[in-house]
C-alpha cells in the first residue's frame, strides 16, 4: 500500500511542505533529511555529478527489501539501552567540554540539549509513549491543583489530563497525577511559568519608587522570560503576536 505524502512526512518527523519542496526540486535534501529517510525506509541517496546523470543503473529496492530492513534494524529493549548508553557518553563529553573554565558554556549547552530532545520527541510524536513508559515505572507525582492554576497553564493541564468543567470554581482543588522524569523540559517550563506569573503580578503593582529605567529593565526581563517559556512550549500552545 502506498503511503500518502503527508503521512510519510510525519513518519520521518518533517513537514509535508518540506517533502513537497524536495520532490519539486525547489529544495535540496539535507544530510539530516537523507538520514531520516534512510532510517525509515532503508533508501540511500547517492550524490551524482551532472556529467554522470542517467548513466547509472537505478538501485532496485522492493517492498520486501524494505520490510526486511525494518525487521533487521529495529532495536529491542536491550539494544535500545546500549544505544542510549552510547548517546549518553556523547552528551557527557559535550557537557564536560562546555564546563571547562576556558569555555564556560555549560548552561547554554544543557539548554540546547534539552530543546533538541524536546524537538525530537515532538517531531516523532513520542510523548504519549514516553508517558506510558514513565507510568509503567511508577514515575508519577500526585498532588492537588487549583482549578485556576490549571485553567491558566495549558501545558500543565495537558500533563495531568485535566478535564475542565464550567461548574468548577477557580478556588476548587482537584487531585491529579502527572509523569515526572522527562529530562527536565516540562519541569523547567512550569518553574518559568510560575516566575512569569510573579512578574505579571509585580508589574501591575503601583510602585511610585520605581524609576522609568527600572520599569524598562523589568519589562525587558519579562520579555526574555516569555521567550524562554515559548521555547519549551509545543507550537500549538505558543503565544502568537503577544
Amino acid at each position: 500500500m502506498k503511503l500518502p505524502l503527508a503521512e510519510f512526512a510525519k513518519e520521518i518527523g518533517v513537514s509535508g511542505s518540506t517533502i513537497k519542496s524536495v520532490i519539486k526540486g525547489t529544495r535540496s535534501m539535507t544530510q539530516e533529511l537523507k538520514s531520516r529517510v534512510f532510517a525509515e525506509t532503508g533508501v540511500i541517496f547517492v550524490d551524482v555529478e551532472k556529467k554522470d546523470e542517467g548513466k547509472r543503473e537505478p538501485l532496485v529496492y522492493t517492498k520486501q527489501d524494505h520490510q526486511a530492513f525494518k525487521k533487521e534494524s529495529v532495536f529491542n529493549e536491550r539494544a535500545a539501552k546500549i544505544a542510549a548508553g552510547m548517546a549518553a557518553k556523547q552528551v557527557e563529553l559535550l557537557m564536560l567540554a562546555a564546563s571547562r573554565p576556558t569555555v564556560g558554556k555549560s548552561l547554554p549547552i544543557f539548554t540546547a540539549l534539552n530543546l533538541a530532545l524536546e524537538k525530537i520527541k515532538n517531531e516523532y510524536r513520542l510523548e504519549k509513549h514516553i508517558d506510558a513508559l514513565l507510568r509503567e515505572r511508577h514515575a508519577t507525582q500526585t498532588k492537588y491543583y487549583t482549578v485556576k492554576e490549571l485553567r491558566g497553564n495549558d501545558l500543565l493541564a495537558k500533563q495531568v489530563d485535566f478535564k475542565d468543567d464550567p461548574k468548577l470554581k477557580d478556588e476548587e482543588q482537584v487531585l491529579l497525577s502527572k509523569t515526572v522524569g522527562w529530562l527536565p523540559t516540562k519541569d523547567c517550563f512550569n518553574i518559568a511559568w510560575q516566575n512569569r506569573e510573579l512578574f505579571d503580578q509585580l508589574a501591575t503593582c503601583e510602585d511610585e519608587d520605581m524609576t522609568e529605567e527600572q520599569k524598562a529593565r523589568f519589562e525587558k526581563m519579562g520579555a526574555e522570560m516569555d521567550a524562554e517559556i515559548d521555547a519549551f512550549l509545543p507550537v500549538e500552545l505558543r503565544r502568537h503576536g503577544t
